[in-house]
């Protein structure tokens, strides 16, 4: 399995994340080109938009309010070519902002996170619920949203087109740093030839506190009911890699699992992760 190794650290200097190290599997990435000149960038909103109709335009978008999709996930060890955990991924999400995913891992563990809107929590086994909090309560927040980048203008707090590069495996790309309501930052990755988001990267917190790299990648769009849908995502974070690969995707789905609150979980304060009204 070929790693795509090779973005991680040119991108986070054009996006002003710098002084991570790298990967321990990287080798030292070429220094990004020259950047052309600000008038000469597309605006990062046109940006968006292009990839808002390579997706199947905002009507077929907007037409979809449900979608239901399962799969494989694979953690792959550092330096290893054969992943050492697979399991089956479940995940089920509504408009405007409600998710649940599921991680079974036969013969070892079934995790479920769960958002309804107002507050997310997390089920290991037939364990107590917790509740998700600090970062992961944010990423899981800001996923939740169905339209996401459809609705850029509110998903985000600020968008601006920093450069445009050629990558040994993306090809020509279109990299536009995002601001995130919560402060995070990250720089999405649009094909020049598509228009289509092709990766993401930024950097993230460990459980132990250490911020650490991460790029993910979108590979393999197929369309379902007019809506094209990024079958295989992989992500590298501090030499592990995560592989989704999706088999099955259902839109509009007319049997939601209706989500009950636990009883120990509170609603979140989950202001500082949204545009303020």
């Amino acid at each position: 399995m070929h790693v795509r190794r090779t973005i991680g650290l040119a991108v986070l200097s054009s996006i002003g994340l710098v002084g991570l190290p790298a990967l321990a599997q990287d080798a030292a990435p070429a220094q990004p080109e020259a950047q052309e000149e600000k008038k000469d960038l597309p605006k990062a909103s046109d940006v968006f938009d292009r990839h808002i109709e390579a997706l199947g335009g905002l009507d077929a978008i907007k037409a979809i309010d449900s979608r239901r999709l399962s799969g494989r996930i694979k953690i792959f060890a550092p330096g290893n070519e054969t992943p050492s955990v697979t399991g089956i991924l479940r995940l089920a999400a509504k408009a405007p902002d409600k998710i649940v995913q599921e991680i079974i891992i036969p013969g070892q563990s079934t995790q479920k996170r769960v958002f309804d809107g107002k507050a997310g929590w997390l089920v290991v086994d037939d364990g107590e619920p917790t509740p998700l909090t600090g970062e992961d309560l944010e990423r899981f927040t800001v996923s939740s949203r169905f339209y996401a980048e459809a609705d850029y203008e509110t998903h985000f707090k600020s968008i601006e087109t920093v450069d445009v590069q050629d990558t040994p495996q993306q090809g020509r790309v279109v990299m536009v740093r995002v601001d995130h309501h919560s402060g995070r930052a990250e720089a999405y990755l649009f094909s020049e030839d598509t228009g289509l988001l092709v990766a993401v990267v930024g950097q993230r917190q460990t459980p132990q506190g250490q911020a650490i790299q991460f790029q993910r990648t979108y590979e393999n769009y197929t369309e379902f009911n007019g809506m094209k849908f990024s079958m295989l995502i992989r992500e590298l974070a501090g030499g592990q890699i995560i592989e989704l690969e999706f088999s099955d995707v259902e839109n509009n789905v007319a049997d939601f699992p209706e989500i009950e609150r636990p009883a120990n979980i509170l609603d979140a304060d989950i202001s500082g992760f949204q545009k303020s009204e």
